[in-house]
């Protein structure tokens, strides 16, 4: 279970010291990077004359040479690849853990994305972020389990599903962290101000629309064919069951698209009368 969400740490050269803990939880110690970072916080990565002592967890730099003087510093960073690695059994309810993790990763990408297209929160991002790692790693560990009770006896299958519906809902919570993460920071719309490209702001339908004109004043981004949308619906009015099918969900909450009507039936939002028993109310 990975607890830390720092995944950096910076020290100072002392004119002594070339062995640098990094206390934080990797995958392999390929993952680790390390950046020179001089006196004005310009950073240089470090591609020669240093190891890592997986047995120690430290960084030594440099192998050879002279120790880092104060005038310098040195960040170590662990950068994992965005890629599933995780190859399960192509049957259920493993192939459904494997599409869940999938989708994690990709959210993470989509976010890693929109955070270079907008001026995010640096650090509400990197806290969103890491929440969506967290649910990728007990989505592995529901894996794990998975896989023993598939080999256990029969009487272990029903557990087995219940895994892999945890698994999905960790999917769904890193989902909603990944949308959360990209509107953090965007200021709410104000009627009354000028924006112009590339300026984001938060509407009141949840969302967060990026300026795409130039002294927009009073353009509902709903609407205004001056402003795009850059954040996910949040959508939970459907969702897969265990055996991989679409469904409506059991408590929908929110949709830009559907609405429930009188009969708690879901319709699409926007239409002149609600249905029931197959005819319109007028």
């Amino acid at each position: 279970m990975i607890q830390a969400t720092e995944v950096t740490i910076v020290y100072r050269g002392d004119g002594k010291q070339t062995a640098f803990s990094f206390p934080y939880p990797y995958r392999t110690s390929g993952d680790i990077h390390g950046y020179l970072v001089d006196e004005m916080g310009m950073e240089t990565e470090i591609v020669s004359n240093y190891r890592y002592d997986t047995v120690e967890n430290t960084y030594i730099y440099p192998v050879q040479g002279d120790p880092l003087t104060a005038d310098m510093s040195i960040r170590l960073s662990r950068e994992t690849p965005l890629q599933n690695n995780v190859d399960l059994p192509d049957k259920l309810p493993f192939s459904l853990i494997e599409k869940s993790m999938d989708w994690i990763i990709m959210m993470l990408q989509e976010t890693i994305y929109r955070a270079n297209l907008a001026p995010i929160s640096a650090q509400e991002s990197a806290k969103q972020a890491a929440l969506a790692l967290t649910y990728a790693y007990k989505a592995a560990d529901e894996a794990k389990l998975a896989e023993q009770y598939e080999n256990a006896a029969e009487t272990n299958a029903d557990q087995a599903k219940q895994e892999a519906a945890t698994a999905a809902n960790w999917a769904a919570e890193a989902a909603a962290y990944s949308s959360t993460a990209y509107a953090a920071s965007a200021p709410a719309w104000d009627v009354s101000k000028t924006y112009d490209y590339p300026a984001v702001v938060a509407y009141e339908d949840g969302n967060s629309y990026r300026c795409i004109g130039k002294s927009i004043t009073g353009e509902n981004p709903q609407s205004s064919p001056y402003w795009v949308k850059v954040t996910l619906d949040g959508e939970n009015y459907f969702e897969i069951d265990e055996t991989g099918g679409l469904m409506p969900a059991t408590s929908p909450t929110y949709s830009s698209r559907w609405e429930l009507d009188s009969n708690g039936d879901i319709m699409p939002k926007g239409l002149p009368s609600q249905r029931a028993g197959g005819r319109e109310q007028q």
